[in-house]
Formats: C-alpha cells, structure tokens, sequence
C-alpha cells in the first residue's frame, strides 16, 4: 500500500491533510472527529489578539486606572486569563484525547502581550504554534520594509519563548515575495503557511454598510499558491504548507508536485464535512498506485520551479494572458 506519511516541521504526519484553523477545530469533539475521519493533523481554532485586548476593555469598562489602579490590572489580567485559560484547555484536552498532532493558532496583528502566553501553549502539550499574522499595510506613510520588520519581530520574540515549532501564517501582500518568504524562513520559521484568506468587504449600495463577501475559498483561487509553492519549493528552508483553494484529491496532489509539505484545508470541508477526508486518501492512493509511487517524497517537488527544464514557466503572468486572449 502507498505511504502517505510525511514529516511538517519534524512532527511525523500519518498524511498530508490537515484541517486548518476554524469553526472544524474550536472544541474537543469537532478535533475528536477530524482525527476518527482520517485529518494528518489538526489547526485549533485561532486565539486571536484583538478579542482578547476588546474583551478585555469592555470588562474593565469605565473604571478609572488613575483612581483604582490595583482593581484596573486586576480585571485587565483576569479578563484575558479567562480567554487564555480557555484556549489552554482545549490545547490539553485535545492532546489528551487524540494522537495526531496539534497546533496551536494565535491571530495577531503586533507583538503585544500576548507572547507571553506563547509558553503556556508549549506546558499545555501543544506539538506546534501556527501564527496567524497580518498587519494591514494601509498606513500611506508606513513603507513595506517597517511592516515585514513587524513579522520578524513577532517570530523572534516567540521563538525566544518556545522550543515547539512555528509557522507563519501568511497573505501575499509582500512587495517582494520570494525575498520576504526566504526572510522569514531564514529568521527562523519553520513552516510558511500559504496562503492565508483574509476577510474581503462587499458594499451594500442599497443600505449602504459593509458586509462581507464570499466567505468560503473557491477552486480557481487554488492557482495563486500553487505558483508560488512551486516558486519556493527548494529555495527557503522552511516546510510549506499550503491552504487557500484546495479542495479535491486533484488539488493535494498538485501541491505535492510543486513542492508542499502538507495542505490546510477548510472551506470544502465546512461545506461537505470532514467525512470527506477519507475520500481524498483513497484517492491519492489510487493515484500513486497508478503512477507507480511508492511514496509522496516519490513525486513531491516533481514540477517545482526548480525542478523543471523551463522553470520560467511559472512566471510568465503576462504572457500568459496574451496566449489565452485575456488580450
């Protein structure tokens, strides 16, 4: 029978699938039953940052720091704890109860306090961290260089507290891609997670609000990461995982032929149900059988940049457009 075991930033995988950060892994019996369906690995649901400084300040609400100053840190740190507290539970509870790794996700968006709780999640068994960074460069004033410090900060400053491994979690919106990628594998990332979908506004023109648009990831949007695992196959030290679009057998496998470590999958799943995981091993299987694969580092990186005789192929956006007729 074809292996379909891999390795993701040294944690041992029994297959590529792992069920990213969402509704799917935010208690115990959703982790529970993403492992009885067959999930490598499992992404618990996002502890994020701007939920705890929020709920935190309603907590506090309008009391006075100048006049109470002890009854201020008090609520301040027991209004986080109480979230953290909950986190840490799931995080001991799921690794308690299921054999395949876990990884922890904080959503963050500065290198606040929160990384102090970084080694909590490390006590409370978690196998790795997965940082779910995005710093909006919306500021006029502020140039790319000072945000991708901001990421560099983040990941020093966790990996000073922790010795489990960590990825980052990543949108695309880099000037320079591959040279920020390699960055922060080169600073110290042991796995780039990509790439991450992030909320898109839609304008409603009659009630005049914003309102979300597509929640859920479509197919086509699978092309986008698939050029640039390719891309970065081979050339950045870090594991790649990537996520954003997959959503068949078809889909995992192309991204082990460009190079991916592991897939994140969410949006087919929330759709369809994790049931559908067993489906996509039994046919990656059947797909190595056929083409006589024995295993996935066999064909993994097949058709990454690096490995094909015109690795330009993968660059040609322009061109491409022009043979297509787009114009």
């Amino acid at each position: 029978m074809s292996d379909l075991s891999t390795t993701y930033m040294g944690l041992q995988l029994k297959n590529p699938i792992i069920v990213s950060s969402s509704r799917l892994t935010y208690d115990l019996e959703k982790v529970k039953q993403c492992e009885q369906a067959g999930a490598g690995a499992v992404v618990l649901k996002s502890l994020f940052e701007e939920q705890i400084n929020v709920s935190s300040d309603r907590m506090i609400g309008e009391l006075n720091f100048d006049a109470y100053t002890d009854a201020y840190d008090y609520f301040e740190e027991t209004s986080k704890d109480f979230y953290i507290n909950e986190y840490l539970e799931l995080v001991e509870q799921a690794k308690a109860s299921v054999s395949i790794p876990v990884i922890a996700s904080v959503n963050c968006v500065s290198d606040g306090n929160w990384i102090d709780y970084a080694e909590r999640f490390q006590k409370m068994g978690a196998d790795a961290l997965e940082l779910n960074v995005f710093i909006i460069p919306a500021d006029t004033d502020t140039p790319g260089e000072v945000i991708e410090k901001k990421y560099v900060d983040i990941l020093k400053k966790v990996k000073s507290r922790v010795n489990i491994p960590v990825a980052l979690k990543l949108g695309s919106q880099f000037s320079g891609l591959a040279s920020t990628m390699k960055r922060f594998s080169d600073e110290g990332a042991d796995g780039l997670v990509l790439f991450n979908r992030f909320y898109k506004p839609d304008i409603d023109i009659e009630e005049f609000r914003i309102k979300p648009a597509h929640v859920y990831s479509a197919p086509e949007e699978m092309a986008f990461t698939l050029q640039w695992i390719a891309i970065l196959a081979g050339k950045v030290k870090a594991d790649l995982a990537a996520t954003t679009g997959v959503q068949s057998s078809s889909d995992i496998i192309k991204q082990i032929l460009a190079g991916a470590k592991v897939v994140e999958m969410c949006s087919v799943l929330m759709k369809e149900g994790v049931d559908q995981i067993e489906g996509y091993i039994s046919e990656i299987r059947e797909y190595m059988q056929r083409k006589g694969f024995n295993s996935l580092d066999d064909f993994r990186g097949k058709m990454s940049q690096e490995s094909l005789e015109h690795p330009e192929a993968y660059e040609r956006s322009q061109y491409i457009k022009a043979i297509v007729g787009i114009y």
